[in-house]
């Protein structure tokens, strides 16, 4: 016999743990099956910014998160080619904090743990096998747990399961507009590191480099790098030193790490898409990176999780009053918000994480907002308070070009050249948001995809 629930949750991370404990504060019946045993890293940038914290504390774990001891950064430190600044974050209502780094081995038995407390029935070491159908309709999944295969009926199945969701390949979900990756992103954590200065969050994309970094749980400091296309074979043979030459070449890093030395594995991601994927259809939804997953540039996988997390909630909600055509319908018009929502910030994490240095055009616009007393603006896409939409816009773009060619300094029309190539560019990411590209679809649930290569110093994982 089937178990009965209202919804059954796959996955237990950062997008599936805070779904089934709003779900079930609202007394909603809610499985949550993952197939891990917390604690257990997971490929992450760690970062949360100031929305992610407001999130937190919305969700009651807040005193949680700062009992780990991460320093909450108030402070950016930003370089875009050869533009710099330092501004504090901009705060807004529910504000706690500008950004954070959390490590996922830390953060995610928190959220699942919050949704044990809140009622749903949380199964770890779970592995689903299957889905459930009735007349077309997913109608529950079956799983193995302690070697034993089950089932759980409900009305709805949401696919939390990252970036190889089980969930999406098994109904066979195309993925569309997908981006290959021209970069590579190697992270570690570093202990000795001077914490006595503001908390910052250090943002350096220049030339052909990217350097993030800032203070993160229990006094350590995340730092986490980008090769340069004729570094890969170096950083093939030897990560740490390759790191290290990375740390020294950002001076606000090389300055705190000066006395610091490195306390877990190098970590990297090497071979990844950016990607939309088919994100809905009769009893299931995708949410998180299992949906829809961009370059690691950007930082915003965990933001990402729990923006859509607050969107979908108050929606299954109102839906399951209704008929299972409601739910569908419900959760429809929320692939179709993401989709929406998510298309200009995808394009951005597409620049950031290009070879070569930024579009000319980006530094200028932001130096102008700077001098104009106005990087909040552009501060504000951290925490998708705002969209590149409604800081890079034509108008600024064009005062920008006109600035270059009527200055003494010369590349005037070579900065026009590249300004025209980023429009076309824009251009072609706003016609695919409405006519977007598919791969196939695969010819069976169990065709793998590309997949995620990961490094640490122990070697291939």
């Amino acid at each position: 016999m089937a178990e009965q629930f209202d919804v059954v949750v796959v996955g237990a991370r950062v997008a599936g743990s805070p779904m089934a404990t709003l779900l079930a504060r609202r007394g909603v019946k809610v499985a949550v099956l993952e197939q891990t045993v917390f604690p257990q890293p997971t490929l992450s940038s760690n970062v949360l910014q100031a929305d992610s914290l407001a999130f937190l504390d919305r969700l009651g774990v807040l005193g949680r998160i700062q009992d780990t001891k991460a320093q909450f950064m108030t402070r950016s430190d930003t370089r875009l080619n050869d533009f710099r600044f330092t501004a504090d974050f901009p705060s807004f209502d529910g504000y706690v904090g500008g950004a954070a780094c959390i490590r996922r081995v830390v953060l995610d038995p928190i959220l699942a743990e919050e949704a044990a407390a809140a009622g749903a029935d949380l199964r770890m070491g779970t592995k689903v096998t299957g889905l459930l159908e009735e007349r077309g309709r997913v109608s529950g999944v079956r799983f193995v747990r302690n070697g034993v295969e089950s089932r759980i009926r409900a009305r709805l199945v949401v696919g939390a399961d990252g970036r190889e969701s089980t969930v999406a390949r098994l109904r066979g979900a195309r993925r569309y507009n997908v981006t290959p990756n021209e970069r590579w992103y190697y992270w570690t954590y570093f202990e000795g590191a001077d914490l006595t200065v503001t908390p910052t969050f250090v943002l350096h994309r220049w030339e052909d480099r990217h350097i993030f970094a800032g203070p993160a749980d229990h006094g350590l400091y995340i730092v986490g790098v980008s090769p340069q296309s004729h570094e890969k074979e170096q950083f093939r043979r030897d990560r740490q030193r390759s790191l290290m030459e990375h740390v020294r070449s950002c001076e606000p890093v090389a300055k705190v790490l000066s006395e610091a030395r490195i306390a877990e594995k190098i970590y990297g991601i090497l071979r990844f898409d950016g990607y939309f994927r088919e994100s809905s259809g009769p009893g299931w939804v995708l949410i998180g990176d299992a949906g829809h997953f961009k370059d690691p540039a950007a930082g915003r996988g965990i933001g990402d999780a729990f923006r859509q997390v607050e969107r979908l909630v108050p929606a299954v909600l109102r839906a399951l009053r209704g008929s299972d055509a409601e739910i569908d319908r419900a959760t429809g018009e929320f692939a179709r918000w993401r989709d929406r929502h998510y298309a200009p910030f995808y394009g951005l994490a597409n620049d950031l994480g290009r070879v070569g240095p930024l579009p000319a055009v980006v530094p200028d616009v932001v130096a102008k907002l700077y001098g104009d007393g106005d990087i909040d603006r552009f501060l504000r896409l951290f925490s998708h308070h705002l969209s590149p939409n409604e800081v890079l816009t034509p108008a600024r773009v064009l005062s920008a070009t006109a600035r270059r060619l009527a200055g003494p300094e010369r590349g005037g029309w070579d900065f026009a050249k590249d300004v025209g190539t980023t429009l076309r560019d824009e251009a072609r990411r706003r016609w695919s948001a409405f006519r977007p590209v598919f791969e196939p679809t695969p010819a069976r649930a169990d065709l793998p995809g590309r997949r995620t290569t990961t490094l640490s110093e122990g070697g291939m994982t």
